[in-house]
């Protein structure tokens, strides 16, 4: 079914839960890779200029942030030499975002950590239900990037 209303049995309080889990593996991955000084919030930024947008505005529509503070947090970034700033070739007055090697290292390694924590959780599924979580969550993601716009 799209679009219009949709009957739940609660199955936003189990996305809420997976949203939760989620999170608590980033944070136990970064501990875990002994990442310091770098938060949730800031591993999310770095994690999308890698994979989805090297675009600030993006970002921070993305995220439901203020310019100010996507500008903020990529000082911080920048400061720490994990992402670099520059002005756009086809558009001096935009800003490109780019991950220095540091940068792009920490987050190949946290999401390798959080690859091992997903796969030892989903091989404790059977196999009819990882291909019906997988299937889904490609529709959810659809779903979210025709909301918010970006990839999809």
């Amino acid at each position: 079914m799209t679009g219009g209303s949709i009957k739940t049995t609660g199955i936003e309080e189990s996305v809420l839960t997976a949203s939760r889990i989620m999170v608590n593996i980033l944070a136990e991955s970064l501990i875990s890779v002994k990442v310091e000084h770098i938060t949730v919030a800031q591993f999310r930024i770095l994690d999308m200029i890698q994979n989805l947008t090297n675009k600030p505005s993006e970002i921070a529509r993305m995220l439901a942030v203020s310019p100010p503070a996507i500008s903020a947090m990529l000082e911080r970034l920048e400061e720490r030499k994990l992402v670099k700033r520059s002005a756009s070739t086809s558009d001096r007055r935009r800003i490109e975002l780019e991950l220095t090697g540091e940068g792009s290292a920490l987050v190949t390694k946290v999401n390798a950590n959080r690859k091992k924590v997903l796969d030892r959780v989903l091989r404790g599924m059977d196999e009819h239900s990882r291909y019906g979580l997988e299937s889904s969550l490609l529709d959810f993601n659809r779903s979210f990037y025709a909301l918010k716009g970006g990839p999809g």
